[in-house]
């Protein structure tokens, strides 16, 4: 049974900027360099982007085989785990532009499945994850 998060985060960048800055799965290790090792792009067929990711959680490598589809008429974007650590896992960001032009709200919702590492994994995927957003927000507010 997966585990659930959900939680939002605002920044500052217009809807069009944000998904353009999710839409580049290749620049998690990049951005993310403490949680993200590397990224592998190993097909790209426009919205549809299916990428290795390397990632460290509690001193533990975990490899996975991940989808990530972009529904730009939605401003949605679905991260699915085909294959690896955390195999079944859905990631769904919900962009949405705030009144006035003051920004965009991302809405972050996750279905985590955390197999062996189970309950000891649970807050720190969690933190790690909400860390990532509190990162994406402030780049994305700098640009």
């Amino acid at each position: 049974m997966p585990t659930k998060w959900e939680f939002v985060r605002k920044t500052k960048a217009p809807v069009a900027k944000a998904m353009d800055y999710f839409s580049h799965p290749e620049n998690l290790s990049k951005l993310h360099s403490e949680f993200v090792k590397q990224v592998t792009i190993k097909n790209n067929q426009g919205d549809t982007i299916e990428f290795e990711q390397q990632m460290e959680l509690m001193k533990k490598k975990l490899v996975s085989q991940n989808k990530m589809t972009i529904n730009r008429q939605s401003n949605q974007i679905v991260i699915d785990t085909l294959d690896g650590d955390g195999k079944g896992s859905k990631i769904m960001m919900i962009l949405t532009e705030l009144p006035g032009g003051a920004g965009t709200e991302i809405k972050y919702d996750a279905a985590m499945e955390l197999g062996r590492l189970g309950l000891f994994a649970k807050g720190p995927a969690k933190s790690s994850m909400e860390k990532v957003a509190d990162e994406d927000a402030k780049n994305l507010d700098a640009m």
